[in-house]
């Protein structure tokens, strides 16, 4: 299946003396997968470098989603963060936001460690010196 972006408002190059939108929507149909990823997320990063202040991604018409869909989306969140943008997902299913936020615990893992046994040594050894 074939990914569909209805994307009109975003374009290479701006025409002279017209401004950059403040918000960019995508609305992607048919599946998110290993076949669509690279182009949905070139397409993604490309709406955040033009938007000013962000870009919302509509799934509504979104049928399926992989693990290559939920890593396209978890790399448009970083995108956004480094360049200090908001991204919105709007009408994502249920089971796509637990893979989704499985993916992105599971990629803040790998780059940090595991933030709660950090915690929580942390303020186990607070809380002893507090009480001494």
């Amino acid at each position: 299946m074939n990914l569909a972006l209805n994307s009109s408002s975003l374009t290479s190059e701006l025409a002279p003396g017209v401004s950059k939108p403040s918000t960019i929507v995508l609305q992607p149909s048919g599946a998110l997968d290993r076949e669509s990823r690279e182009h949905f997320q070139q397409t993604l990063e490309e709406a955040l470098d033009q938007a000013i202040e962000g870009v919302i991604v509509d799934l509504i018409w979104v049928e399926a989603i992989d693990a290559e869909g939920v890593t396209a989306l978890v790399a448009g969140i970083e995108k956004a963060a480094s360049l200090g943008k908001a991204i919105s997902f709007q009408s994502m299913s249920h089971s796509t936001r637990i893979a989704m936020e499985a993916e992105w615990d599971r990629q803040r893992a790998i780059r940090f460690g595991s933030w709660s046994d950090r915690f929580k040594a942390d303020l186990e050894h607070f809380l002893d010196n507090l009480a001494q």
